[in-house]
């Protein structure tokens, strides 16, 4: 293996042997298409103004893939190339977490292919596919990857589209039959295990918001009635609005509930971070949604007749 990492470290020394300030400012703007803040903001966008039922989905099977790559990071335990022992100088940005595999190519990949398969164009998965190309480019220029990490998350990014193509559908039926308790237990369940593995603050993440959206999904199912769907001529303004209010209502309770958190040394830190990525799932769904409600910014599946205003949104 060490071999395959020296092949690997020299092949990154060859692709920042034409590096410029220029270039190197446009791969750290490629490199964000598949890290964390862009799909933490991206995901309730999708949920809130597009399609609340695909922004859970995609939410869920991110996430997912997420926990599995930080599982795969620690139980392999690989290097990056600019730690202590390899090579320093090829690191243009910093991170901590072990190199293998690549989480910034599996769940681009994972992301934009689910994204591009909404739009029924023959040409939006290549195009995708090619995004998750240049975000694995962006992470050997930086130096924060070997090219085996980068394979391992795009086989893991195809491992997770497959189960989610193949398995989607029906998990959801089946759901669907389980009805609202099986619903909450089945992801309380789901979040244990991930949690029960390790659950250290890095880990809790991923499973904290799958524990939120999904119980607040459930619960806006059947008593909140948000749909994100719209039409008409005022469409794409009330999209804005949703997600600004949103946003912001969100950006205040992390600021909030920051302020309430105890020293990261405390004991009670990691349960106090669960708990709060718990709440702001919770918070996208259903608070929010509800919220949308009462400002007539989105029409509910339960009340409103085919024919109502609000349907024209």
């Amino acid at each position: 293996m060490e071999s395959i990492l020296l092949w690997g470290l020299d092949l990154i020394r060859s692709v920042q042997s034409c590096a410029s300030p220029a270039l190197t400012v446009l791969m750290k703007l490629i490199t964000n298409l598949g890290a964390a803040p862009v799909y933490l903001v991206l995901l309730p966008l999708i949920f809130w103004c597009i399609d609340e039922e695909k922004g859970l989905r995609l939410s869920v099977a991110v996430l997912i893939s997420l926990w599995i790559n930080m599982a795969l990071k620690y139980l392999l335990g690989q290097p990056r190339p600019f730690w202590e022992g390899w090579d320093p100088s090829v690191g243009m940005i910093h991170e901590n977490l072990n190199g293998l595999p690549s989480g910034h190519a599996q769940i681009s990949l994972t992301l934009w292919v689910i994204i591009a398969s909404w739009t029924g164009k023959k040409w939006a998965v290549p195009i995708a596919v090619f995004i998750s190309l240049l975000v694995g480019f962006s992470r050997l220029y930086l130096g924060v990857h070997f090219p085996t990490d980068m394979l391992g998350g795009w086989i893991l990014g195809a491992l997770t589209l497959t189960a989610y193509f193949l398995l989607g559908d029906k998990l959801k039926a089946a759901l669907i039959r389980g009805g609202q308790r099986f619903q909450m237990i089945l992801c309380s369940v789901l979040v244990f295990v991930m949690i029960l593995y390790r659950p250290q603050v890095e880990f809790l993440m991923p499973g904290a918001l799958i524990l939120g959206l999904g119980l607040g999904f459930s619960i806006n199912q059947s008593h909140v009635g948000f749909r994100a769907a719209g039409s008409g001529t005022a469409r794409f303004l009330v999209m804005g609005l949703r997600f600004i209010i949103g946003m912001a209502s969100l950006i205040v309770l992390f600021m909030i509930l920051g302020r309430l958190a105890p020293e990261e040394h405390s004991p009670l830190y990691p349960l106090f971070f669960f708990v709060r990525f718990a709440l702001a799932g919770f918070w996208i769904c259903p608070v929010v949604p509800w919220l949308f409600l009462r400002l007539r910014l989105a029409r509910t599946a339960k009340t409103v007749a085919p024919d109502s205003p609000q349907t024209q949104l």
